[in-house]
């Protein structure tokens, strides 16, 4: 199964973020910083954003574009190569929570009030931003067949909002205590993690598998290959067959909670967590 196959310290708090493109991962951190490192050689780059504040959330939209979201609310879309700040923003008092992009000019924002920003990232100018939940904004997805995004905010619901007339959809209850992961996988299914401790998996809006996957938050979801992969505050990183949900391996290897995870290709991934440690993860026959 999964095996470890680099750890690395790149930081002297906890790791909040991490985003990978090509082999460059990005990771934020409490001690406010943004760093990087190239995992197919190890080395660590000289790339560093620091900051006043927390950075929470990140975004590599491709190799020359990295999304930053803060807790104070700021917004910057930076150029790693050239170190330039390419567009910058306030949400005054509003966290950023979460960016998500899926095509090549919209960059989706998830903020702290429940409002959800659309930010057309080639010309520079906003699309879209409206309330459209109660609570934090933590996790959106695509689904490519029917053309909408899945928002999963901090008050538990599920929102169902479509990418082409900018508007909600269909919204219904989906994990006690908010949704804080999501994922839509190859195989057509809309996966959801809650501060419940629960996976679930939906068609629509009937829920057909559910498991208690964690003892604690699921804030990150996968897909590695044919698994899904699922990191938790109860500092584990569990590994599920795609369809049933069936447990095949359980990884306890963080010393704290397991923030964050980006998959790196069909067979590694990398996880974030508030030990500092950022490790890297290959499968292994």
């Amino acid at each position: 199964m999964f095996a470890l196959k680099s750890e690395y310290k790149l930081h002297e708090g906890p790791v909040y973020g991490v985003a990978i493109s090509e082999n460059i991962a990005f990771t934020a951190s409490a001690d406010k910083t943004v760093k990087s490192i190239d995992l197919s050689s190890g080395i660590i780059q000289s790339f560093t954003v620091r900051s006043e504040v927390s950075p929470i959330s990140l975004c590599a939209i491709s190799p020359e574009l990295l999304a930053i979201g803060y807790l104070n609310g700021e917004l910057y879309l930076v150029n790693p190569h050239t170190r330039k700040i390419l567009f910058e923003h306030s949400f005054t008092g509003e966290g950023v929570f979460s960016l998500y992009s899926f095509n090549d000019s919209e960059l989706y924002i998830g903020l702290g009030s429940g409002r959800l920003a659309i930010l057309d990232f080639v010309r520079l100018d906003w699309i879209y931003l409206e309330q459209i939940s109660k609570d934090k904004i933590r996790a959106i997805v695509y689904d490519t067949n029917t053309h909408c995004c899945y928002i999963g905010a901090k008050d538990g619901e599920l929102i169902a909002f479509d990418v082409n007339a900018y508007c909600v959809n269909d919204r219904w209850h989906a994990h006690d205590g908010g949704v804080n992961s999501l994922y839509f996988s190859s195989t057509n299914l809309l996966v959801s993690g809650g501060k419940d401790g629960h996976i679930r998996v939906w068609k629509n809006k009937e829920c057909v598998n559910s498991i208690p996957a964690h003892r604690g938050v699921v804030y990150g979801l996968i897909e590695v290959g044919t698994y899904i992969v699922s990191c938790s505050r109860d500092k584990s990183i569990k590994v599920w067959e795609m369809e049933s949900l069936k447990p095949v391996q359980k990884i306890t290897f963080h010393r704290q909670s397991v923030n964050q995870m980006a998959q790196q290709n069909a067979h590694s991934f990398v996880t974030a967590s508030d030990d500092h440690r950022i490790a890297h993860w290959e499968y292994a026959e």
